[in-house]
């Protein structure tokens, strides 16, 4: 496939993420949630609202918004705004600009980077046209010597986003809720008044009730109302009028069970628990207080969950009410491990534990995500979830989400990384043969982890660096990368052996193949070559043209080989096994003929270094104690120049603020000094020599306050 140079212009601008791949992906991390938004957001249409989302990761996520549907969230001017931090803002709006599908629907934020996406709890959004409303007084019993029972009626349409946040009695006094109950005016939680010990004299007396929008906090006060009393004192049997049936609240927080009744002479109150094997009167202690008509217990736990029954009676009879009170009990969700690393090929296995104060939750309705999407049930089993045959495509961000019936959702994230895999090839090119004059492009593909980078050789040597030379390489989604070789008007010197490397740190592999090109012998330009002495060196003769009939090598005047050392390939490449410094260093020629009997010859210089040779460390001081002073010599018997040595303690480098100092004696020998020895110097110290042919390293681990020096050496 021929590639043009628009479009490898391109490529090469994308060539820096194949070099950087392995660099950055060692310190990826996926998203995590800082800030998730609550399950639940109202608000009013004149205030407008917002939905707040962070989240941190490698590199940094970005934060976008999804509807239930899993359709992106786009701005709507004058609706609806995506801020750059994250945060969803829906305006204020006239009521005529309500919208179902805007302002009363379900969001999702998703975090999202190049390790995976995690998404958010649904958050159920409903915005509330404001309307005028009016609260009325009613008065549902006002006898002579009992007890007057107001209550403010709120219209229907307003009733749950109403509540009542005082009565005045006319003209300024205010009365606010209270659970204590004394004195002869009483304001329930629920809203109510409760005049005690009626009087003829009350009737003069009014009563308003006040009232406030929870979202516009608008107060919107009744008109006042007076008491009209029956003076009739006769005997009314209790019924109970107002009663929580059920109160839903979370572990710690107060509970309030109200249980109103109406009666003369007032009744009076019994409170009983169903929660154990019988009905059992309910005591006052430090957290239950039982003030007539209201059982209020503060922090309440999983244990105060279940029935109670209130009882109301007077001398004419009783009344009793059941009210169910039921405890939310916080849970955490944890994924075992979070962090997940598996080669290709294996499997990989998350556990989703649910916990509620420190104990595991029975069976729960537990949901596996991956990147944001909802996994099939196949591969979940109860609160595991099993991944077998593991690829690239699985590795990411996996979520286990916990629905309760309440209708709260929790959440916990796992990263699935990929284990270090050598690269292995998708796709190479053939052996060509051509005329001179087309173009030509040269394609290989590889996949590993971490993401392998591709270079290209030709017959050995770098790719000839002219204008007719275009190399293209870029990483695909699913982290495959791609590298193309272009050459416009292909010419008799570009034919040779082409090669591509892909190399990682798990390890490499290469492919290779000729591409012939019709013409008479031509040799490139060989490179100076380094070799290492004690290695093999593989000397390719860089030949081009075709056919080519039969290729030598030279040194000094004399065909090679010459040395039971020295090979030439059947492919015309020159083998030295081992090299030698002194034997080997020199000039070689190699020349190429054809059948016709054309030739071309060039020549090149090798140069053999010796790598760099440590003498094992010698140490004096075999009595190490605090408060001493040591030294590490550390000397180079053999290697070439120019050499650099180095000090490192358990890796690092030599802290200079811990009492040591580096002395370079000379070339080939340097001295680590410890002037006064303390337990912070206890660790592992190395000396680090390389050379433009190896790194060699020995290593002594020195024990303060110990009888010897362990050695070793690498």
């Amino acid at each position: 496939m021929w590639i043009s140079c628009h479009a490898v212009v391109v490529l090469l601008l994308l060539h820096s993420d194949a070099v950087l791949a392995e660099v950055y992906e060692t310190h990826l991390r996926g998203p995590g949630f800082v800030m998730e938004p609550p399950g639940r957001v109202e608000f009013s249409n004149s205030s407008g609202g917002w939905l707040d989302c962070s989240a941190s990761g490698s590199p940094q996520p970005t934060i976008d918004w999804v509807q239930a549907d899993g359709t992106a969230v786009t701005e709507i001017h004058g609706v609806r705004r995506v801020l750059r931090n994250g945060t969803l803002v829906l305006l204020p709006f006239p009521a005529a600009a309500y919208h179902q599908d805007v302002h009363n629907t379900i969001y999702r934020c998703v975090a999202s980077n190049s390790v995976g996406r995690v998404v958010s709890r649904d958050v159920q959004v409903r915005a509330v046209v404001a309307q005028a409303y009016k609260v009325d007084v009613e008065v549902l019993s006002a006898s002579r010597g009992c007890t007057a029972i107001l209550r403010c009626v709120v219209p229907t349409f307003v009733k749950e986003l109403v509540r009542v946040v005082s009565w005045v009695h006319e003209p300024a006094i205010y009365i606010y809720p209270s659970l204590q109950g004394d004195g002869k005016f009483h304001l329930l939680p629920t809203g109510e008044l409760l005049i005690h010990n009626l009087q003829e004299s009350d009737e003069s007396q009014s009563f308003r009730c006040r009232s406030m929008h929870r979202l516009t906090r608008q107060v919107v006060v009744s008109s006042p109302t007076r008491l009209r009393i029956n003076s009739h004192r006769g005997i009314i049997s209790p019924s109970v009028v107002e009663h929580t049936a059920h109160v839903q609240v979370s572990q710690d927080e107060g509970a309030v069970l109200l249980c109103v009744a109406q009666g003369c002479p007032s009744p009076e109150y019994s409170w009983y628990t169903h929660n154990g094997p019988g009905p059992l009167p309910v005591l006052s202690g430090p957290r239950i207080r039982l003030l007539g008509p209201i059982l209020a217990i503060e922090a309440v736990t999983g244990e105060d969950s279940g029935v109670y029954k209130c009882t109301a009676s007077n001398v004419g009879g009783e009344a009793s009410a059941e009210l169910r009170l039921s405890v939310a009990t916080p849970i955490q969700v944890e994924i075992q491990p979070n962090i997940l690393s598996v080669h290709m090929g294996g499997t990989a296995e998350f556990r989703c534990l649910v916990t509620s104060n420190g104990s595991p939750v029975g069976m729960q309705n537990i949901l596996w995500y991956k990147d944001g999407r909802q996994l099939p049930s196949s591969g979940r089993i109860e609160d595991t979830l099993i991944v077998p045959r593991v690829g690239r495509e699985n590795r990411g961000m996996y979520q286990c989400v916990v629905r309760r019936p309440e209708g709260d959702t929790f959440q916990a994230t796992a990263e699935l990384q990929l284990g270090d895999a050598p690269p292995v090839l998708l796709y190479s090119f053939i052996e060509q043969t051509l005329q001179p004059g087309p173009a030509v492009s040269l394609k290989c593909s590889a996949a590993g982890n971490p993401t392998p980078q591709i270079s290209w050789t030709l017959d050995g040597f770098p790719l000839p660096s002219n204008g007719r030379f275009m190399i293209g390489q870029y990483i695909t989604v699913h982290g495959d990368v791609i590298s193309h070789v272009n050459i416009t008007h292909v010419m008799v010197e570009d034919g040779g052996e082409y090669a591509c490397i892909a190399e990682n740190r798990a390890g490499r592999v290469q492919h290779a193949a000729r591409l012939n090109i019709y013409g008479l012998p031509y040799i490139r330009i060989i490179p100076k070559v380094t070799a290492v002495s004690g290695e093999t060196l593989n000397l390719k003769c860089p030949v081009a043209g075709y056919p080519i009939e039969e290729i030598h090598w030279e040194r000094g005047g004399r065909e090679l080989p010459d040395d039971i050392r020295q090979r030439v390939q059947p492919d015309g490449s020159l083998s030295i096994s081992p090299v030698q410094k002194n034997t080997d260093s020199g000039v070689y020629t190699c020349w190429a003929r054809n059948k016709q009997g054309h030739s071309a010859r060039r020549s090149g210089e090798v140069t053999v270094i010796v790598p760099p040779k440590l003498s094992p460390f010698q140490s004096s001081q075999l009595q190490l104690n605090m408060g001493d002073r040591a030294s590490l010599t550390c000397s180079v018997v053999k290697g070439d120049l120019p050499l650099t040595m180095a000090w490192r303690k358990d890796n690092r480098p030599i802290d200079p603020t811990q009492h040591m100092s580096v002395k370079q004696v000379d070339q080939y020998n340097s001295i680590l000094v410890i002037e006064n020895l303390g337990s912070d110097h206890t660790g592992n110290y190395s000396c680090v020599v390389r050379n433009s042919a190896a790194e060699v390293e020995n290593s002594q681990s020195l024990l303060v306050n110990g009888k010897q020096m362990m050695q070793s050496i690498k």
